[in-house]
């Protein structure tokens, strides 16, 4: 089953917070808690209203977890720290590198308030719930996770797992007595509506491929899509892998196919980039299609192909 209306709670242990487009998933076990992915800055003020009505004690959260530092994956987080005092945040070595340059958050910023205009024009969120401009350009981790690492939520213990292929700096996060995964973006942009995904391996299509197949292994049966869903159920987590898995392999041909067939780079990153903007419309015409640049890359680099740059 696809879950995705946000705040709901699936099961004993987990919260669907946040908005649709970006889900914030709370864990609870015996009186401990903790936040997994930061979000655009607007899920500071959505998620505080949310948990105040679900009566969750602020105090209760002891961990702020970040999925991989991409700027609607950590711009909640200071909302976050003043949210929950005391709670520090954990995120990779390389995701705390970029959250830590001033220049990476400036830039940042500029997304983040893209986003939010796109939120309140589409009613995801009010004005009220614009968060405030930041003071300090930096976004702090206190604790560096690696592969092998774990975190404990009460009595709760999910494995950190290293899923490279959307950035390098991606994690994801298994509970296997509670087979709850959460998988950050490495499997794709999943739209419900149409059951479909736009794939983004940014950095690289082969150990996107991997880190995909490596999830679809788990056994997961509650799995936490960084966009848009829950996915639940074992007979649905499975085809929604087999599905992902398909997508990035059949994205990646078409790419091939066409630029063997004589098409150009830049003008299949326009159609490409059109076709997802028009799908998802969050951000301008240009982002995707930059992005779309990047997935050409990366297949042609997995195929060997080199592709003369235009004079």
């Amino acid at each position: 089953m696809d879950i995705t209306n946000p705040p709901i709670a699936i099961g004993n242990h987990l919260l669907m917070l946040g908005t649709s487009d970006y889900p914030i998933y709370l864990i609870k076990d015996d009186g401990e808690a903790a936040v997994f992915e930061g979000g655009v800055s607007a899920c500071g003020p959505v998620l505080e209203r949310q948990i105040t009505a679900l009566g969750v004690a602020c105090g209760s959260v002891k961990q702020i977890v970040v999925t991989h530092g991409h700027p609607d994956h950590v711009m909640a987080v200071p909302a976050f720290r003043k949210m929950f005092p005391g709670a520090p945040v954990l995120a990779s070595q390389i995701a705390a590198a970029t959250m830590g340059n001033e220049k990476a958050i400036g830039f940042f910023t500029k997304i983040d308030g893209a986003l939010t205009a796109w939120l309140v024009g589409k009613g995801a969120i009010t004005e009220s719930e614009k968060a405030p401009a930041f003071t300090e350009l930096k976004i702090l981790v206190d604790r560096v996770l690696k592969e092998g690492d774990t975190i404990r939520v009460g009595g709760l213990t999910f494995n950190v797992i290293a899923t490279p292929g959307h950035s390098d700096c991606s994690l994801s996060f298994f509970e296997p007595a509670q087979k709850i995964a959460i998988v950050a973006d490495v499997t794709g942009f999943y739209m419900p509506a149409t059951k479909t995904w736009w794939p983004m391996y940014f950095t690289d299509y082969t150990a996107c491929l991997a880190s995909t197949r490596r999830l679809a292994a788990l056994g997961a049966e509650v799995v936490c899509l960084a966009h848009n869903a829950v996915i639940t159920g074992a007979d649905d987590v499975k085809k929604y892998f087999e599905g992902a898995i398909a997508s990035i392999e059949a994205y990646h041909k078409r790419i091939v196919d066409a630029v063997k067939a004589g098409k150009d780079g830049r003008a299949l990153a326009g159609e490409l980039g059109a076709e997802i903007h028009a799908q998802t419309g969050s951000l301008p015409l240009d982002f995707f299609q930059k992005n779309c640049s990047l997935l050409i890359k990366n297949s042609l680099k997995h195929e060997g192909i080199h592709v003369e740059k235009p004079a």
